[in-house]
C-alpha cells in the first residue's frame, strides 16, 4: 500500500501550470494540477486513456469535444479516450485539479 498526501504535491508555477504524480501504477496514473489565474491546459488527447478529473479548489472551464462546462470543487468531468480536451482557470484565485487516467498514459 502507498499512501500520499495530495498537499505535498502543489505546486503552483509561474510559467505554467504545475503538475505532479500522485501515485502511478502499470495500468494508472494519478495527478495533481495547479493553475494560477488565467493558465490553461490547452486542446489535447489521450490516445488510449479514459480521464477523470476532479476539482479540488476553485472553478475551471472544462472542455470535453465540443462541449464545454464550469466546474466547481467536488465536481467530476469524465474524458473518454482520444477526445480532445482543455482545462482553464478563467478566475482570479487558485485552481487545484486531481486527474485519475487508466490505462496509464
Amino acid at each position: 500500500m502507498r499512501l500520499q498526501h495530495l498537499k505535498d504535491h502543489v505546486n503552483f508555477q509561474d510559467e505554467k501550470f504545475g503538475r505532479s504524480v500522485v501515485l502511478s501504477s502499470d495500468t494508472a496514473a494519478q495527478f495533481l494540477y495547479t493553475f494560477k489565474p488565467g493558465q490553461a491546459m490547452t486542446d489535447h488527447t489521450h490516445p488510449f486513456s479514459t480521464e477523470f478529473i476532479t476539482v479540488l479548489e476553485g472553478e475551471a472551464q472544462i472542455s470535453v469535444g465540443t462541449e464545454s462546462v464550469l466546474a466547481e470543487p467536488n465536481s467530476v468531468v469524465m474524458v473518454p479516450a482520444e477526445e480532445v480536451h482543455s482545462i482553464h482557470n478563467y478566475t482570479d484565485e487558485p485552481l487545484v485539479v486531481l486527474s485519475f487516467m487508466s490505462p496509464k498514459p
